[in-house]
């Protein structure tokens, strides 16, 4: 596992990375550079896993898990010496997928790699779950505004206009929200011309 270690201030890196070393000497770590974005960091390096690890709450910090979360999804665990429950929470908005406070036992460094890996896979299928239903909501609204326009434009019934809609798709070998798109922007048109 290629794991990428982005330290805040430099000071814990090195021992955070002999642990994770001596753990495992599977893990592959890999520190960003001093200074370094965390988005360069990850295209330079394609972690499996990157770990911030701060010494103090830092907003500009926060910023950077925001952007990579945004670019490429990754599991983000991040290791910080103070309490702040608003950071946290923040951090969490953010995209982290596990939070800690104060030094961590060594033999809980594989325990919460494996737990931040499987909240990651959950998030990105549930974020994927939500993608697809919004998909569909779409498709259907767009579907049910064709069927108002045929209804309100040539008197059909509901069902005689979503007969109308599929019949269509079928002759055309598309979708039925494809179809009801065209058809609203067909008619879109004739009223611009018309």
């Amino acid at each position: 596992m290629k794991i990428l270690v982005a330290d805040c201030d430099g000071s814990q890196a090195k021992e955070l990375s002999a642990r994770f070393k001596a753990l495992d000497d599977s893990f592959m770590v890999i520190f960003a550079g001093q200074g370094e974005n965390l988005l360069d960091a990850v295209r330079r390096t394609s972690p499996d896993v990157v770990i911030v690890d701060m010494a103090r709450p830092d907003r500009d910090g926060l910023d950077s898990v925001r952007a990579l979360n945004a670019q490429a999804l990754l599991p983000v665990l991040m290791f910080i010496d103070e309490d702040d429950p608003h950071f946290m929470e923040e951090a969490i908005a953010a995209g982290v997928c596990s939070y800690h406070v104060g030094v961590v036992a060594p033999a809980a460094i594989k325990p919460i790699l494996r737990t931040a890996m499987a909240v990651f896979q959950r998030m990105r299928g549930l974020q994927s779950q939500l993608a697809e239903a919004q998909e569909q909501i779409e498709a259907r609204q767009v579907v049910d505004a064709a069927k108002r326009l045929l209804m309100a434009q040539d008197k059909m019934s509901e069902p005689a206009a979503h007969r109308f809609l599929q019949r269509r798709a079928m002759d055309q070998q598309k979708k039925l929200n494809e179809v009801a798109a065209a058809f609203l922007r067909d008619h879109k048109a004739e009223d611009k011309n018309g």
